[in-house]
Formats: structure tokens, C-alpha cells, sequence
């Protein structure tokens, strides 16, 4: 029954399962069979094939996907690295059966394409007939269509296994399919397949529990308490007020009852004030648990991850948390990117060369959801003969010298995740009209490709120059700097910065033997004017620490820029005389002159006077 069929005998046997005659097919593929005659009226002397969307019609259900993407596409490329040589290609497609990712051997593509695997074509049972994704969506469960199991005799060729994926409420999201050309004829061959699969969509769930419920406690659980720490069968999330706020799918079935929304002592016999007591913190064996309805079950309670702090009624995630040591503009800067960074808005760093863009705009991918790569390029670091093809990738054999397999290139390598481009005012004309069309048709043109490949990425850029000067002078496209100015963050100098000490100190800690310094030359650092900003701080410190070998370095380690001081300038004159003025009152003083106190006396201590 494994084989590829003739076309009257299989016609024929799915016509007698539709009217209820038994056959050696799983039960599942029986109950798509008649589900696909008696209820969505297709004939399967029919051969129809996947319907293949336009490239309009793919950029809606990937803007409608754009969660269940930045969901799985981890868990995708993970289980990819391990079956990539066994012919093997793996599709993500959503709640309507569309594929909305496709990772497979790009030599196989000519072959992928014409039995539909690609991005854009759709698989709804109601459509194509007895299939993985179809058949999966239609009755939520796992399911392996093997070879002649498909209902539409051209595709008997294939086997595909599929799993569903669902958000953290219990909704279908998606499927994920592992489909393979010509795999073997028993169906056997793909019971691994499937364990593996169930295994995949088990982990992408579990991450994505973690993921949106950082401020909740998460119970995982198992039958047995062998693997609960390193893959647990389900888990649930709590929430501070003791009801069960998300779920993995599994959590149903280990549990056989609904379970989001309802308070955690109605489903186990435990007072979820104790759920501390099931940490590894205070339990070194894995817990157990009492059914209310009966049964017992092996659970670890994880914490919940350090509250976000609160600033304005925006919680603020730890990584823009990190970004500074109290400063008030960066404070203000760190604010408004929590506000953006799981909407769809282009941000520009705006600031001197060396003020810790790129390092801000780290911090903003990891506060945010998505879960692609964070790739960053500079604009003015590379030929302009390379930028193209090193933003945009290029077929195989595009040009002389291209690699033979092609090259994805950066955009591509960010799908899912977030592109930072950096010094972006300096990037050629020609690039800036190919990078719009990414922006706006949400897909990249590799050189020398015929088709487009959509793409899913969020745009940071930055730029030391002033863009819209640029544009002004015909330097800088206008209209792809309105659709990269959604919103401008200006990022101070170090000089400007009140929490100069705390960053000296955590780059000073960061450093390669954790240097530190004397109080004088503490002193001194703390009067420098940093012109090259936080790369000046780095390049000190890494000098300090391969100088002085784990002893404090003093002034005469330091650069000789640093090591002479200061030199007063009118600005710090002005403020010495309103010291005067003030008694020495450095509060006042900062005061009247509009300034924070510690800018103020570090200003001072330019000048070599400090008051009290």
C-alpha cells in the first residue's frame, strides 16, 4: 500500500473508504479521505496540485504571520541543520494552509518548486485533498501522508509529516511540515520523522511560553522526572495572581482539560504561593504534584525573570535596562525604544561615531520578540562594489568570482530578526533605491536572480550625519529616509553623559583581566572629554589592562591625552564664577546653570576645582 499507485485502483479505494468500507490505511488518512469526498466535494480523478499565491497575495499572509514566523523560525533552522542531507525540505505554513517559510537544498529547487514546496503555495485539505499540512489543520492532530496516502495521485510521490503549532491560549497557529521527494515506500521509514517533528513543535511552544510570559512563573511538567529539566512534555504558566495565564498544547492533553484562565489550586491539590518551594532553588529533586482530578505528576517551577523595571508605565526589559547607569537622556532614550520594539517602526540612532549605536541597537532586538539573527553591517566600511551583494546576496554563478551555490546575503540572513545598518548616510545612491524596495515590498532581489525571495526583517539605522541635510542636497533618497524616520533617537556623547564613572567602571569590568584604576587616575578619566566617546573608553581600558597586568593602573598608564588633564576652556571659566557666586553650592550651582549636578562637577573637574 506504500507504493506510488495506479490511478484507477487508487481512485477506487478512496471512493470505498468514502462510503465507509475499511482498508489497511491509518485511520487518520481514512477520516481525510472522506472528509475530502463527502464534505469538501473533490474528486479525486482530479489532479490539482497546490495552488501557488501571487506575490501580493504571499506579502498579506506573511504580514498576518509575522508571530508565528519570529515563533518558529529558531526551532526551524535548528531541526533543518540536522536532516539537511537527507533530502529532506521543511515548510511553515499558517492557519490557512499557506506556506509562509520553506527552508530546503537550494539544488533541489527546481524539483521543490514543481511539487509546490516553496513559500506561497497552499495545502488547505478543502483544496489540495488528503495532505500533511491539510489534514493536520483540518483535525489538529500529527499526522504522516505517505506516499499513496495523498489523495491527489500526483503528489503520491511524497511523504510528508506535519505538526500543529499553537500560541500560548491553545489556538492553532500553523503547521510544520517535514516533506521528502522520493522517500522510501514503507511508511515505517517515517515514525522517526515524526517523533522528531512532535519533539520540534514541543520545543518552539515551549520557548514561546518562556518568551511571552517572562513576568509569570513557569511549571514545567512531566510523567516522569528524567527528562523534565531538559524537555519537559508541557508546562503552564502563573500568573501573580494564581490563575493559569498560558499553556504548551500538551498541557491539554497531559492535564485532559482546559486550563488557560483558570485558577491553578482547581487543577492541582497546591497553594500556588508555594510554587518557590518547586524551584531548583530550594528543591534539589524534581517536585510532585496532586491532581485535583485525580493522578499524580513530576513539575519544576521556574521564576519568573527579573521584573522589568517601570519607567512612565512602560515596563523597561532588562537589556535597555543595561544601556545606562542612570543618565537622563539615555534614561528618556531607553523609554521610548521600549515603547517600539515589537511594532513595526524604523528607528534611526542619531549621534556621534562611537557613542554605542550598534550596542543600543543590540539591546532593542533582545527586548523584543523576535527571535531572528540581529545582523550589522556598516555602510561605510565596505567597497561600494561589495555592498550589493553583500545586502543583497546573489544567484549561483551571478558574476565572475560568484560561488557556485550563491550567496543569501545580510537581508536574508536577518529574516525573522533585525538588520542594523549603520553609518547609513553613507551608503551609494543606487543601494538606497534597492534597499526602499525591500521596505516597501517586504522582499529581496538577489543579483543576478530572476525572483524575488520575501523577507521578514526590522530595520535600525544609524548615521552620525545629518540625513536630512543629506537630503536636501540630493545625497540621501527622501523617500527612503521618511521610511526609515519612524522614529529618531538621539544618542549623547560620552562627554554630555551624567553616568560617566558607572560607564567607565562597566567597560573597565568587561575588559579582557577586568582592569582597574587608582584614585588619581580615576580622577583623570573622569575630566577627560572623550572625543572618541565609549570606543575611546574601550581602547583605555584594554591599554590599562595589557599595561599593568592586574595591579591598578595609575596616570602614568593612562594615554598621554589623558595623563596631562584638562585644560580650562571659557565654558568651564563661566561655570567657575557661578560656583562663586553660589558658596561653592554645586546643587545650585548645576541648578541655575540648567545642568545635571554630576555634569556639573565633572565640568569642574575639568577645570581642577570642585566644590562641595
Amino acid at each position: 500500500m506504500g507504493g506510488i499507485p495506479e490511478t484507477g485502483t487508487h481512485v477506487l479505494e478512496i471512493f470505498r473508504a468514502a462510503e465507509g468500507e475499511l482498508t489497511r490505511r491509518d485511520a487518520d488518512v481514512l477520516e481525510s479521505w472522506r472528509r475530502c469526498v463527502n464534505q469538501h466535494k473533490l474528486d479525486p480523478t482530479r489532479h490539482m496540485g497546490p495552488r501557488i499565491l501571487t506575490q501580493q497575495e504571499l506579502r498579506s499572509h506573511l504580514q498576518e504571520s509575522e508571530e508565528l514566523l519570529g515563533m518558529a523560525r529558531h526551532g526551524m533552522e535548528d531541526l533543518y541543520r540536522r536532516v539537511n542531507a537527507m533530502g529532506y525540505v521543511l515548510l511553515l505554513s499558517n492557519a490557512r494552509g499557506v506556506t509562509v517559510d520553506a527552508i530546503g537544498d537550494a539544488e533541489l529547487d527546481r524539483d521543490l518548486r514543481h511539487a509546490g514546496l516553496i513559500a506561497g503555495s497552499e495545502w488547505g485539505e478543502q483544496h489540495v485533498g488528503t495532505n500533511g499540512v491539510g489534514a493536520c489543520l483540518a483535525s489538529g492532530q500529527a499526522i504522516t501522508v505517505h506516499r499513496s496516502d495523498h489523495f491527489d495521485v500526483a503528489l503520491t510521490p511524497l511523504s510528508c509529516t506535519a505538526v500543529p503549532i499553537h500560541d500560548t491560549r491553545g489556538r492553532l497557529m500553523g503547521v510544520l511540515d517535514l516533506s521528502h521527494l522520493q522517500a522510501p515506500a514503507d511508511k515505517m521509514s517515517q515514525a522517526l520523522t515524526l517523533e522528531v517533528m512532535k519533539s520540534c513543535a514541543r520545543r518552539i511552544e515551549m520557548a514561546n511560553l518562556v518568551r511571552n510570559h517572562r513576568e509569570d512563573w513557569i511549571l514545567r511538567l512531566n510523567p516522569s522526572p528524567e527528562f523534565l529539566d531538559v524537555d519537559p512534555m508541557a508546562a503552564v504558566a502563573v500568573g501573580g495572581d494564581g490563575r493559569i495565564t498560558g499553556v504548551t498544547h500538551n498541557a491539554h492533553d497531559l492535564l485532559d482539560q482546559n486550563l488557560v484562565g483558570r485558577r491553578f489550586d482547581e487543577i492541582f491539590a497546591y497553594n500556588p504561593e508555594d510554587l518557590p518551594v518547586l524551584s531548583r532553588a530550594l528543591a534539589p529533586v524534581e517536585g510532585v504534584l496532586e491532581m485535583q482530578a485525580g493522578g499524580m505528576i513530576f513539575a519544576r517551577a521556574v521564576p519568573p525573570a527579573k521584573a522589568a523595571r517601570m519607567v512612565a508605565g512602560v515596563a523597561l526589559p532588562a537589556p535597555l535596562q543595561s544601556i545606562h547607569g542612570g543618565d537622563p537622556a539615555m534614561a528618556r532614550l531607553a523609554e521610548r525604544a521600549a515603547k517600539v520594539v515589537d511594532r513595526k517602526i524604523s528607528v534611526i540612532l542619531r549621534g556621534e561615531t562611537g557613542t554605542g549605536k550598534e550596542f543600543i541597537a543590540r539591546a532593542m532586538h533582545q527586548s523584543s520578540r523576535r527571535r531572528g539573527p540581529f545582523v550589522a553591517i556598516n555602510c561605510a566600511a565596505l567597497p561600494e562594489s561589495l555592498i550589493e551583494s553583500e545586502l543583497f546576496g546573489y544567484a549561483p554563478n551571478a558574476f565572475t568570482g560568484a560561488h557556485a551555490r550563491g550567496k543569501k546575503g545580510l537581508i536574508r540572513e536577518a529574516h525573522g530578526g533585525t538588520l542594523f545598518l549603520d553609518e547609513i548616510g553613507d551608503m551609494p545612491l543606487g543601494l538606497q533605491a534597492r534597499l526602499l524596495r525591500v521596505l516597501s515590498e517586504h522582499e529581496v532581489l538577489p543579483v543576478g536572480a530572476a525572483r524575488a525571495e520575501p523577507v521578514d526583517i526590522r530595520i535600525i539605522s544609524a548615521s552620525h550625519r545629518d540625513l536630512p541635510g543629506l537630503v536636501a542636497e540630493g545625497g540621501f533618497r527622501q523617500d527612503l529616509y521618511y521610511r526609515l524616520n519612524g522614529l529618531v533617537l538621539d544618542v549623547p556623547p560620552v562627554r554630555a553623559r551624567a553616568d560617566l564613572a558607572w560607564l567607565i567602571e562597566r567597560i573597565a569590568g568587561a575588559t579582557e583581566g577586568k582592569v582597574a584604576f587608582t584614585a588619581k587616575a580615576r580622577q583623570l578619566l573622569l575630566a577627560h572629554d572623550w572625543p572618541g566617546n565609549v570606543r575611546e573608553i574601550i581602547n583605555t581600558c584594554e591599554l590599562c589592562a595589557a599595561l599593568c597586568d592586574g595591579v591598578p593602573a595609575g596616570p602614568e598608564d593612562l594615554p598621554a591625552q589623558i595623563a596631562a588633564g584638562p585644560v580650562p576652556g571659557p565654558a568651564e571659566a563661566d561655570l567657575q564664577r557661578l560656583l562663586d557666586d553660589c558658596g561653592g553650592n554645586v546643587s545650585e550651582a548645576a541648578r541655575r546653570a540648567g545642568i545635571d549636578r554630576s555634569t556639573f562637577y565633572r565640568r569642574m573637574q575639568r577645570a581642577g576645582r570642585a566644590g562641595r
